[in-house]
């Protein structure tokens, strides 16, 4: 009988703990499992140039995050520059859009460097040969621009550039953030 009563506590102790994993895997096993999300995000750079007698120079530097989670790249772009056709390009005359996408190893990635129209169009950013990432850090859209317009008219120059940002992540059942 003691003997008995010894293995029974015994038992009842380890029982907690074995009782604790089986009860963990029985749930691990009856939650669904995880699903693969996508998330998009952009970065927008807009400017319209309304001054019509003097020509407005736009310069700007933004940084965007890129992490091992990014999939895809792709960049819209759309410059009208009015009235171009007639004229042409003339190297410190003209309005102009240039627009360059630095890596953060500062390796350019993309870019544009336009006197005329440009119509709307989406370019994709490729990774490097060979990899199946891209280079994570912080990535550099660098715009200089100079144009002109006459404010709520057809006259003015614009530009429209988007940087479309696409991530994947495992999202877990009942959990809401994406890892």
């Amino acid at each position: 009988m003691p003997v008995l009563l010894v293995l029974t506590i015994v038992l009842g102790s380890f029982s907690g703990c074995l009782g604790l994993l089986q009860s963990r895997e029985l749930l691990e096993d009856m939650r669904d499992p995880p699903t693969l999300k996508t998330e998009s995000s952009s970065v927008s750079e807009v400017k319209v140039f309304t001054n019509l007698f003097e020509w407005e120079a736009y310069t700007n530097s933004t940084f965007i995050p890129i992490d091992e989670s990014v999939i895809e790249i792709s960049i819209y772009r759309k410059v009208q520059i009015t009235g171009t056709s007639d004229i042409g390009c003339f190297e410190s005359f003209t309005r102009y859009v240039r627009a360059e996408l630095y890596t953060p190893s500062n390796a350019l990635a993309w870019s544009i460097d336009v006197c005329e129209d440009l119509g709307a169009s989406i370019d994709p950013v490729t990774m490097e040969e060979g990899s199946t990432t891209f280079e994570t850090g912080n990535w550099r859209l660098v715009i200089d621009a100079r144009g002109g317009g006459l404010q709520n008219s057809a006259l003015q120059d614009n530009f429209h550039i988007d940087i479309n940002i696409k991530r994947a992540c495992l999202l877990y059942p009942l959990e809401d953030v994406c890892e």
